[in-house]
Formats: structure tokens, C-alpha cells, sequence
């Protein structure tokens, strides 16, 4: 809105100008507002790229907790497997040598037959380890698709806003040259009796810059914006995609999880 205000007062200044003086002060004044516009897009970008970084670094920190319960369970799984296999073993084994004794049970046999309950019972808690570990990570994969919509919405905001400047940047001071040859290629279409003169020049320009603009690279050496932010959106890798894109599903694991740690409470 501050640059078209800006556009139509200086149009309006220059089509009035009557001398130099005064078509120097229609100058000066557009440089004022085009400093002045600069200033509050500066502060934009800015402000939208500290979001940004917050964002990520929300978004990181819950991700390394979901991928460190993830650890945690699957080492927990590997430990109650091998606790269960060791007692499965030795249950075997006493039961063998208790029958082949006829009961005569040894010092030996009685460490034995502790150890095989001990390796019983740590598989047990084990298994509730694991049960509270899947909360856990269910409450963690909830955290995870929260941050990681603010992180790409964060990410868009400030993308928007990079562009646009950009883009206010390149058209702010076209080319006189390409504004003489606009106006003399419109001028050539009204001869010719164009039935839409400034479409077709319009159309002309864009496939011109679309044909050209598929031969740019970026270099993010030199790209100290996007080479923070990334030309596409950020990649959400270990988010649940489904529950990511289902805010009614979130909100009734949720509405599970209060109620499930509401009876824990109780008992």
C-alpha cells in the first residue's frame, strides 16, 4: 500500500511540475518514502526471519526428543526380548535338573530359580516401561506436528516477505531503456490494431522473463538469506504425515492422553 501512495503522489507531482525545481522536489520526495518504505520492509524481513529461526529451533529440539524416546523403546524392547529369552532358558533348564533330581533342590538350583524369576520380573517392568515410553512418544509426535506447522508456516511468512522485497527492489528502478521499448512496442500493437495492446505486450514480457528465469541457479555462497532459509518448504522428516495433516485426530489423542493421565492420577 506504501508504494502504490507513493507511485500515484509522485505521478501526480510530475504530471504538474511546471520547472526543474519543482520536478527536483517530486525527486527528493520519493526518495524520502522509498527510504522510508525500506525501513519498515528491513524491519519485516527481520522480524520474520528471528520467527523463522525460533521456529527450527523449537521444531529441533521436539523432534530430538521424539527420536530419543524412539532410542529409548527400542533398546527397552531389546532388553525385555533378551530377559524373557534368558528366563524362558533357564526356567527350561531348572525344571530339567528339578525332575531329574526328584526334588532335591541344591544351593545351586535355588540361586538359579532367583535369577529366573529376577529375569521374569525385569522383563515385566520392561514391558511398562515401554507402555509409559509410547505415551510418551505419542505426546511427543503431538509436540512434533505442532512446532513443525509453525516451522513451515514460519518459513513461508519470512519466503514471502524475502521475495517481495526483492521483487520491490528489481521493479522500483526498471530500466529506462526497457521503458522506452514498452512504449514504443504498445504503440506499435495500437497501430497495428491489437484488439488487446497491453496483454499481448504483457504476455510477450512474462515469457520472456519465464524463458530466462529457467536458466537461473542460485548460488547460496552469495545467497546469505536463502541459504538460511532454503528455496522450498522445510522438510518435516520422522512427523507422523497423517496425524500432521489431521487436526481432529490430534485433538482427540490429546483429549486421550489428559484423560488417561487424569486416572493415573486418581489411582
Amino acid at each position: 500500500m506504501m508504494k502504490t501512495d507513493s507511485f500515484n503522489t509522485a505521478t501526480k507531482a510530475t504530471s504538474s511540475a511546471q520547472d526543474g525545481k519543482t520536478q527536483h522536489g517530486v525527486k527528493n520526495a520519493l526518495n524520502t518514502l522509498n527510504g522510508q518504505e525500506g525501513q519498515v520492509l528491513t524491519a519485516a524481513l527481520t522480524r520474520d526471519l528471528k520467527s523463522f529461526g525460533d521456529a527450527k529451533s523449537r521444531h529441533t529440539a521436539n523432534m530430538l526428543e521424539l527420536n530419543e524416546i524412539g532410542t529409548a523403546i527400542s533398546r527397552s524392547e531389546k532388553e525385555r526380548q533378551f530377559a524373557l529369552e534368558e528366563s524362558e532358558e533357564a526356567e527350561h533348564s531348572w525344571r530339567s535338573r528339578f525332575r531329574a533330581l526328584k526334588g532335591a533342590i541344591t544351593p545351586e538350583m535355588k540361586n538359579e530359580h532367583s535369577q529366573r524369576i529376577a529375569n521374569r520380573e525385569l522383563a515385566e517392568e520392561f514391558t511398562a516401561l515401554i507402555g509409559e515410553l509410547e505415551t510418551d512418544k505419542t505426546r511427543a509426535m503431538l509436540s512434533a506436528c505442532a512446532s513443525g506447522k509453525a516451522y513451515v508456516e514460519a518459513h513461508r511468512t519470512a519466503f514471502s516477505t524475502y521475495a517481495s522485497n526483492e521483487w520491490n527492489a528489481a521493479i522500483k528502478d526498471l530500466s529506462p531503456a526497457l521503458i522506452r521499448a514498452f512504449c514504443l512496442r504498445l504503440r506499435e500493437l495500437e497501430i497495428q490494431g491489437n484488439a488487446a495492446p497491453k496483454r499481448t505486450l504483457i504476455q510477450e514480457l512474462g515469457d520472456r522473463i519465464i524463458s530466462q528465469s529457467q536458466l537461473h541457479s542460485f548460488s547460496m555462497e552469495n545467497e546469505p538469506v536463502l541459504s538460511q532459509l532454503g528455496l522450498y518448504r522445510p522438510a518435516l522428516t520422522g512427523v507422523d504425515m497423517n496425524l500432521y495433516d489431521s487436526p481432529a485426530k490430534r485433538m482427540m489423542i490429546a483429549r486421550e492422553l489428559a484423560e488417561k493421565a487424569d486416572k493415573k492420577q486418581e489411582g
